[in-house]
């Protein structure tokens, strides 16, 4: 099994869920979307079993940005057709799958959403949240543009500040707003180099470091479902 984690900036990694693909015998492949020198991998979609898209400071709102995000549209609509492939997106990655998908995505009325929230599961059924205790979990914001839920796709979770948080599409593609992938070592890195925009949000930064463990303990199990279906 071949699976591809395209970054968008180089900060945003897989976090958590490098170890859970290689567990899985995932071989994995990096593409740097944010460098220009590079070009897409051709026929990424016939390549790998699963692609994942990171998170960015590049905004699918943009209509300057549409011949950049082009190829990224034309994965998400591959995907969606093809059999055995799946696709994961997080943050800006789930807004390049809503906007593929027919979606609008815009920046929210309400400025940015940051830090950490609990997320409302609106389907425990669902059997991504096997193995899960509870009706919520704990996750990490750092986004101002949100995205509606396309046709057909199914609402998973949702916060208070803005509702649609997750989504999944014929449980082969996976949209993620919010952020459940990082490391303790990853969030102080985006303290850093995400400040000026984290000033301009009312998010919770408190203990971190055991808000991130309680995190990562649910955001393992949800993954792995997903990887598992």
């Amino acid at each position: 099994m071949r699976a591809v984690i395209i970054r968008f900036i180089d900060c945003e990694g897989p976090g958590i869920l490098e170890p859970i693909l290689r567990e899985k015998g995932y071989r994995i492949s990096y593409q740097n979307a944010f460098d220009s020198r590079v070009q897409l991998m051709p026929e990424i979609h016939l390549n790998f079993d699963l692609i994942i898209m990171l998170g960015g400071p590049q905004s699918v709102a943009d209509p300057d940005e549409q011949e950049f995000f082009k190829p990224y549209y034309e994965i998400v609509e591959n995907v969606a057709v093809l059999p055995n492939k799946k696709l994961i997106g997080i943050c800006l990655g789930s807004q390049i799958i809503a906007r593929a998908l027919g979606a609008n995505v815009r920046p929210g009325t309400k400025g940015p959403e940051t830090g950490f929230s609990d997320l409302q599961i609106l389907k425990p059924e669902h059997p991504i949240f096997s193995g899960l205790n509870g009706d919520s979990l704990l996750a990490f914001h750092l986004h101002e543009d949100i995205f509606d839920i396309p046709v057909g796709a199914e609402h998973l979770l949702a916060s208070e500040f803005y509702a649609n948080q997750m989504f999944s599409y014929k449980n082969k593609i996976f949209a993620f707003q919010t952020h459940l992938e990082p490391t303790l070592e990853m969030l102080h890195v985006w303290q850093n180099v995400h400040k000026e925009f984290i000033a301009k949000g009312t998010g919770d930064f408190s203990n971190l470091k055991s808000k991130q463990k309680t995190m990562e303990e649910s955001a393992k199990i949800l993954f792995r479902n997903i990887i598992n279906l």
